[in-house]
């Protein structure tokens, strides 16, 4: 069963957080996460939303490990604890899904 996960970050500066959504959306890529899309708050740009999907739990816990291992990944991390004021993530089990 797929698993789904709802992220939600707010930050100081809309430029900021979308130069680094646009670095971590390549190294997303390498580890073959399937990011379903990023959005803005259409009142409040500086809040961010984005869907990860995985095939099942294996899955998941598998390309968090290789993100935690990246080196990248985590000095993107580290600079983004820089410009977030606040994070939300939430894991979303599907009941129905539309093809």
């Amino acid at each position: 069963m797929a698993i789904y996960m709802l992220y939600r970050t707010k930050s100081k500066s809309s430029t900021d957080i979308d130069e680094l959504r646009m670095k971590f959306q390549e190294i997303y890529k390498n580890h073959k996460v399937d990011i379903l899309g990023f959005w803005v708050n259409a009142e409040d740009e500086s809040e961010v939303y984005y869907i990860s999907k995985y095939k099942d739990e294996n899955d998941y816990k598998k390309k968090v490990e290789e993100l935690r291992n990246d080196d990248e990944y985590a000095r993107l991390t580290h600079d983004l604890q820089e410009v977030r004021q606040e994070f939300e993530s939430t894991r979303l089990i599907p009941k129905w899904v539309s093809q």
